[in-house]
């Protein structure tokens, strides 16, 4: 009986993913537009919906920006249960926006409430001055409506300088993100792990040679402060 009662329960849960799959657009980059849907693994019975549509600034060139707009979707019909919307939420000109992914890790910030995130990519091809990064932003469902508690915090960064093709260095770091036991304002504090090295090459002779350095952990914890997490100026941006 107990086997029966658990195939039973592992049938429904597949049946309610394969209609939250059915219910899902995805659509691969092309430049100007994109969409991404996931089942959320802690409600299979919802799927998370996001899409960003390019619009060029009045210049004409490729300079422009690219709106959002988020949802969570009922499995069974895609209907939309909360939604957020926001325009010329990317900046996108010689630091391209290149992709936007969706973060079901698990942000369980009180018993009750669990955000989701999203993984923007940005990247500058340039020989001489390589540039890359991942922003993560953390959203929490409020009734019909999806809010933003955490943007603009830089999770992976990569970025170099070079005279020629030997002679340079790139420096790349990676954050993590845990959930602190402490809260403020009723939200778990967020616990930011920076780990990094730098690679320089030199010239010797014919031979180009890499010497790698590892930066100093750092660790910095976010608060809630009732509306977002506080991101400091060194942990976002360029």
């Amino acid at each position: 009986m107990f086997t029966a009662t658990r195939l039973l329960i592992s049938l429904g849960l597949l049946a309610l993913t394969t209609q939250a799959q059915a219910a899902c657009t995805t659509q691969s980059f092309d430049g100007k537009s994109m969409s991404r849907c996931n089942v959320w693994p802690a409600f299979p019975s919802q799927a998370i919906s996001v899409k960003s549509t390019f619009l060029a600034d009045a210049g004409g060139d490729d300079a422009g920006a690219f709106d959002l707009d988020l949802a969570i979707l009922n499995a069974s019909d895609a209907r939309p249960l909360a939604t957020y919307r926001k325009p010329g939420a990317y900046n996108s000109d010689a630091v391209r926006l290149e992709d936007v992914r969706i973060d079901t890790a698990r942000y369980r910030l009180t018993p009750d409430i669990r955000a989701f995130g999203l993984r923007s990519k940005f990247a500058h091809s340039s020989g001489a001055n390589p540039y890359e990064k991942t922003d993560l932003a953390l959203y929490v469902r409020e009734g019909a409506e999806l809010r933003p508690v955490l943007e603009g915090l830089v999770v992976a960064k990569s970025n170099g300088e070079f005279t020629n093709d030997c002679e340079g260095y790139v420096k790349k770091i990676r954050r993590t993100v845990e959930i602190a036991q402490s809260s403020h304002h009723g939200l778990a504090d967020l616990l930011i792990t920076t780990n990094g090295t730098k690679v320089t090459n030199t010239q010797s002779g014919k031979e180009c040679l890499s010497k790698t350095a590892y930066l100093k952990q750092k660790q910095v914890t976010l608060i809630y402060d009732g509306q977002q997490y506080v991101v400091p100026d060194d942990l976002r941006g360029y």
